[in-house]
């Protein structure tokens, strides 16, 4: 398809706006104009890095400015979706879908001024998520670009040096733990099941799960020699 096909159905979109549109205007694919306010839309067959350059480029000239492409043939609002225009909206670039077939264009995203600081504090709370799952780290040994692969998390962390106090131990309860600066509530968890209530407020090791971390074993070894065991 050529880019010139999308023409058509960006200039009836702002035309029925009550805008002048023009085409190839100092080398802005497509200008339109009302009173004081001037519009830029880049045209190409795909969303690409390079259309979004072209299109932060424009800005520089004009108030707003919009990217169209053709409308996909199976469309759908999917997480993929929503993360490109998360993007668009990071750009301040707004978004058309055209029609070919029926010379129709329709609006997709409106550009705005994009208030990081307001996007931020609406995620604060994944924010703190995010400081403590990296404070609550004591190794490093995920590789970044990771996928399909079991993490090293905090929680995980943790679990194993609760692993190591019950290889020692034999037997500890929750408010041993905690004296141990670890979470009192991980063996009622037992998310890995790895642990057995044996008694109230005693928990052993499962034997039956112990082939789940004895992959960390070196690992488990090592939290052992560091931590003040009871």
């Amino acid at each position: 398809m050529k880019e010139t096909n999308l023409y058509e159905g960006v200039k009836k979109y702002f035309e029925s706006l009550g805008f002048l549109v023009r085409a190839e205007v100092k080398d802005i694919d497509v200008c339109a104009i009302k009173e004081d306010l001037l519009i830029g839309v880049e045209l190409k067959n795909n969303l690409t890095v390079d259309l979004l350059v072209q299109g932060t480029l424009r800005q520089k000239v004009c108030d707003l400015v919009y990217i169209a492409v053709p409308r996909p043939k199976r469309f759908k609002k999917n997480r993929e979706f929503s993360n490109t225009l998360h993007l668009l909206r990071r750009l301040e670039l707004g978004l058309l879908f055209v029609d070919v077939d029926k010379g129709m264009a329709e609006e997709i995203l409106e550009p705005a001024y994009f208030n990081l600081d307001k996007a931020r504090s609406a995620l604060v709370n994944r924010r703190k998520a995010l400081l403590k799952e990296i404070k609550g780290r004591s190794l490093s040994l995920n590789q970044g670009g990771s996928s399909r692969t079991r993490l090293m998390t905090a929680y995980r962390e943790e679990s194993l040096k609760a692993v190591a106090i019950l290889l020692e131990k034999g037997s500890v309860a929750p408010k041993d733990l905690k004296e141990l600066g670890l979470k009192s509530t991980i063996l009622r968890d037992n998310y890995y099941g790895w642990f057995k209530k044996i008694a109230r407020g005693t928990y052993v090791l499962d034997d039956c799960k112990s082939d789940d971390y004895e992959c960390y074993r070196d690992y488990i070894s090592e939290f052992r020699s560091v931590l003040f065991l009871m």
